[in-house]
């Protein structure tokens, strides 16, 4: 498929009460509720959105708003065709071969997705809709990888729909471990932010990555350790220091028992390789 997705219309609206007459168009669309709540009548049905949801709209699909009068809704939304790929540096095509699972938010077949964000898709958007208002030659590619960023987004969010509730709660400690490991970690820490019980969460992070939370977090730091140490000047007695643990000795010994080296001669290794 030779075709590109191409932005024709983009926007914010603040919406008080309203009921929207049930149309269809060629341009697929993404509804995206950025506060409030609203209604979308399609397939001949009634689904409900709040803050933080979206709804993904096919092409040639029926669909209206509504919006109470108790209940104002804010919302940004983007429809987009498949244009001929000529002027992207890319196309519907390769982005499928690239990533085969796409191909299931284009099948005309699947009338709609109605998904929740993390934030991730909404800042994407935001951007893409941001570079859209100041289009120029010059900022293209950035407008492409943007589109391209907002669908594998919002492809990621639809292959996590089954699993929602808990995978939500994995990938909030996930992303607490990768932005703290270079401080001092605790499970309490972990289980506040997530507004779970500690053994429940224990329980759902083994099963999903296969391993305790402490054996996750350290396996973080020992990686963040090889790559410093491979990738850096940095003195292997404060490498330490980077990855939160408390004492170089420590380091080294939880060093050489994941990797049957010091870390001195990890790097001597790597290096001569």
């Amino acid at each position: 498929m030779r075709y590109f997705p191409e932005a024709v219309a983009y926007y914010y609206k603040l919406w008080h009460e309203f009921e929207m007459d049930l149309h269809d168009h060629p341009a697929m669309e993404i509804m995206y509720v950025i506060k409030g709540k609203c209604q979308i009548e399609i397939d001949n049905r009634i689904v409900d959105m709040r803050k933080g949801q979206y709804i993904w709209i096919q092409s040639n699909v029926k669909h209206r708003l509504i919006v109470h009068k108790e209940a104002p809704c804010r919302m940004l939304n983007l429809e987009f065709l498949l244009k001929d790929q000529a002027d992207h540096y890319t196309s519907i095509g390769e982005l499928f071969h690239q990533n085969p699972t796409l191909k299931y938010l284009f099948d005309e077949n699947n009338h709609y997705f109605l998904l929740k964000d993390d934030e991730a898709v909404y800042y994407t958007l935001r951007n893409l809709v941001l570079e859209l208002d100041h289009h120029s030659p010059h900022n293209q590619l950035l407008i492409d990888n943007l589109m391209v960023q907002l669908l594998l987004w919002i492809n990621r969010n639809r292959l996590e729909l089954d699993q929602q509730t808990d995978n939500f709660h994995i990938k909030k400690a996930l992303t607490f471990i990768h932005e703290q490991y270079d401080t001092e970690i605790k499970v309490g820490d972990l289980a506040a932010i997530t507004h779970l019980h500690p053994s429940y969460l224990h329980r759902i992070f083994k099963t999903s990555l296969q391993m305790t939370i402490n054996q996750y977090i350290t396996k973080v730091r020992l990686d963040k350790a090889k790559m410093l140490l491979v990738n850096t000047e940095i003195p292997v007695t404060e490498i330490s220091n980077y990855i939160g643990v408390n004492t170089s000795q420590y380091f080294s010994s939880l060093f050489k028992k994941d990797t049957g080296r010091s870390p001195s001669d990890y790097r001597e290794h790597f290096r001569q390789i």
